[in-house]
Formats: structure tokens, C-alpha cells, sequence
């Protein structure tokens, strides 16, 4: 058994100052202790955590099951009158499908440019892959544009 690499002890304590990770995914794991193939696993678990592919036995989702996050924008109407957008549960649901589907495509990209080392295919698919946040921001201003008219977003 080979023992996690340096890069992937470093990985995993980053991830561990994340309080959900510390105290789901990460709880109670000696660092120095994992082989490899543990730390690889343990990688890819806080990847999808991060990126929004959650399993249902989390003690996280537990925790949280009183606690939603709504995603909302204030805008300036053409009556200079503000005003917010707010996604629904169904736009969230279909922003997070087709992120998963792009991040699934990303990771068979770099599976395929990088078969014979898992440690660089994650790192590249953490530079290569959008994040949760950048499609849910898009999909905000794409709402705002939507009930402005349709027009570029801007009054001026």
C-alpha cells in the first residue's frame, strides 16, 4: 500500500478548513495515515461535495434539513424602481443538472488526456470545470435580463 502523496495531504487539508467538509466528509481522518488510493477517493469526494453532487447518507444534509438557500438578485426596473429575481426550486434543479453534466464531461476529459495519473486528472479538473456558483450567477443575470424586457441588462 502506498501512502498518500504530500500534494494530496495539502488537497486535503485545504478541504478540511471547509466546516462542512470537516465535519461530513472529513471527520476524524488521519491525513498522514491514507494510502493513496483513500486520499484519491477522499479527493473526489469533496470535489462533488463542493461542486454540488451530494450522496444522501451526508450527515451534513441531516444538520441542515430546515436551512434553504434562496438565490436572488436586486435589479433596477425601467421605472427605477428595484426589484429581485429570485430562481425557483425547478431552475435551480435544471442549473445543477446541466452542471453536472458539464463537470461528468470534463472529468472524462481529463480521464482520457491523463489516463495513467488520477492526482493530475483531478487537479486539472478543478482548473477545467466551471463552478456551482458561476452557472447559478449566469442563470441570475440571464433572469434580470428576461424581466428588464429581454434587452442587453443595461438602461443606458
Amino acid at each position: 500500500m502506498e501512502d498518500a502523496t504530500q500534494k494530496q495531504i495539502i488537497a486535503l487539508k485545504k478541504f478540511a478548513k471547509n466546516k462542512e467538509l470537516s465535519r461530513g466528509i472529513l471527520k476524524g481522518v488521519q491525513f498522514d495515515e491514507l494510502s493513496k488510493e483513500e486520499a484519491s477517493e477522499l479527493i473526489s469526494k469533496c470535489y462533488d461535495h463542493q461542486n454540488g453532487v451530494t450522496d444522501n447518507s451526508s450527515d451534513i444534509d441531516e444538520e441542515c434539513s430546515g436551512f434553504r438557500v434562496k438565490f436572488s438578485q436586486n435589479y433596477k426596473d425601467s421605472n427605477g424602481s428595484f426589484k429581485t429575481a429570485t430562481l425557483t426550486d425547478e431552475e435551480l434543479a435544471e442549473i445543477r443538472d446541466a452542471h453536472r453534466k458539464h463537470c461528468e464531461q470534463v472529468m472524462d476529459d481529463c480521464c482520457e488526456d491523463y489516463s495513467d495519473d488520477r492526482e493530475l486528472q483531478l487537479a486539472m479538473f478543478d482548473k477545467r470545470a466551471d463552478k456551482i456558483f458561476t452557472w447559478l450567477q449566469q442563470a441570475l443575470d440571464e433572469k434580470v435580463r428576461q424581466k428588464r424586457g429581454g434587452s442587453n441588462g443595461s438602461q443606458y
